[in-house]
């Protein structure tokens, strides 16, 4: 038993002596030193020698510090494979994975299997990565997640910039905001982490799901070519460029929108037009050079429209060439249960309806002023009041008859209402 003991502890001796000589090894080629390792054995791969450090490994080459169960260190090529909870640290950045590579000469870390890496700012977990440490750039692939304090973002494939603090995500990208209720998807996106500013391009789409008082869905999408969101003091989504909108009894098509996500409001510019349910069954719509649609309590509240404001309804299903028309340069528009109660329209106010004896065509009356009023009941005129410098005009029946598109409107401009189903096609990016 003596003797026994005594070999042992000649043979610790000995591993300690080929530990502190690999140290020095390592040291002199490529600048990696061993701070431990259970044991050492040397071999020799396809010819080359090598190195293998067995058990509770811990090197470090600067400040980048590797830790692992088995490492294999390829003294020509100075490349390290490693295994079992490999765990590569660079300053504030620690990346996982069951195996991996590291070059000790152009300092890249490989990760392979439940990759993981965290940093200040974000947890991210793939089935590849690879770590560029002297660039501070990483590139993951296969199953991307990335999880920060506002949000969780899913992807092909993700780069990452740690010096810029610029993240790039491509393919399948999904992110989901629990706290708003949003949904971004698209096929390629980027984030600016220091100014809080990220953009979505390939077919990007917004949803938000939210939930009316009769307990059932409520859904906004918003669909574009170019995507932007800012989260900063008044948190915001700028859609650009071929923007769908819907949500409940609202459609919309514009230019350029802007959802402004604390307030639920929304501002719609460039040749923007707005279509909404009356409760009859019928969709108005609305044109202006800017449109400022806001809900509150999930319930449409309000539409306020600037500039060259047309709001059009059609007067009869039965007279598909009959609308009723309000136009001037400022229109509210006001709404109770969602239903329209009641229209203002202000500077240069005109008004237009057609008339009816029961069911019969009447001919229509065109009103103008400074401001005309008009009220609704289920959405029917109810009342319309004019306010100085009253002009109105009572067109006949058989003068109307045929020739109703003569006495459209300046600005009258009806189209079809858009549907949920129509996305913009052609290339995005």
């Amino acid at each position: 038993m003596n003797s026994i003991f005594a070999s042992s502890g000649r043979v610790h001796s000995f591993c300690v002596l080929l530990l502190l000589s690999a140290a020095a090894a390592f040291a002199q080629e490529g600048n990696i030193i061993i701070d431990h390792a259970d044991s050492l054995v040397g071999l020799e791969i396809n010819g080359e020698k090598a190195r293998a450090l067995i058990g509770n490994v811990r090197f470090h080459q600067g400040k980048i510090i590797v830790t692992c169960q088995k490492a294999v260190q390829n003294l020509v090529t100075r490349k390290v494979t490693m295994e079992g909870v490999v765990e590569v640290r660079d300053d504030t950045v620690r990346m996982v994975s069951s195996r991996g590579t590291y070059d000790a000469d152009s300092r890249i870390a490989e990760g392979f299997d439940r990759v993981m890496l965290e940093d200040r700012y974000t947890t991210l977990h793939a089935g590849y990565g690879k770590y560029f440490i002297a660039e501070k750039k990483a590139f993951f692939t296969t199953h991307v997640i990335v999880q920060d304090t506002a949000s969780v973002l899913t992807s092909n494939e993700l780069t990452y910039d740690r010096d810029r603090h610029h993240l790039t995500a491509d393919g399948n990208v999904i992110i989901v905001n629990d706290k708003d209720h949003l949904t971004v998807t698209g096929g390629h996106f980027e984030h600016f982490q220091e100014r809080r500013y990220s953009v979505m391009t390939v077919r990007p789409l917004v949803t938000q799901i939210d939930t009316t008082d009769a307990g059932t869905p409520d859904t906004l999408t918003i669909s574009c070519r170019l995507l932007e969101m800012t989260r900063d003091s008044l948190p915001r989504i700028v859609a650009n460029d071929s923007v769908r909108m819907f949500r409940s009894e609202i459609a919309a098509e514009a230019g350029r929108a802007v959802f402004y996500t604390a307030s639920d409001s929304i501002i719609l510019r460039r040749s923007p037009f707005v279509w909404y349910a009356t409760g009859t069954g019928a969709a108005n719509q609305i044109s202006g050079d800017s449109i400022w649609v806001q809900i509150r309590n999930r319930k449409l509240e309000s539409i306020i429209v600037r500039g060259r404001a047309v709001a059009i309804e059609q007067a009869d299903s039965l007279y598909p060439h009959r609308f009723n028309q309000m136009s001037g340069q400022l229109m509210t528009l006001r709404f109770a249960r969602n239903k329209l109660s009641r229209i203002d329209v202000e500077r240069t106010a005109t008004s237009l309806y057609f008339l009816f004896d029961g069911a019969k065509p009447n001919g229509l009356n065109k009103t103008s002023g400074d401001r005309v009023s008009m009220t609704f009941q289920e959405g029917k005129i109810d009342k319309i009041s004019v306010l100085s410098d009253v002009q109105g005009q009572y067109v006949p029946e058989r003068l109307v008859r045929g020739r109703e598109e003569e006495y459209n409107l300046e600005g009258f401009n009806y189209r079809v209402k858009i549907t949920r189903t129509e996305r913009v096609d052609g290339p995005q990016k």
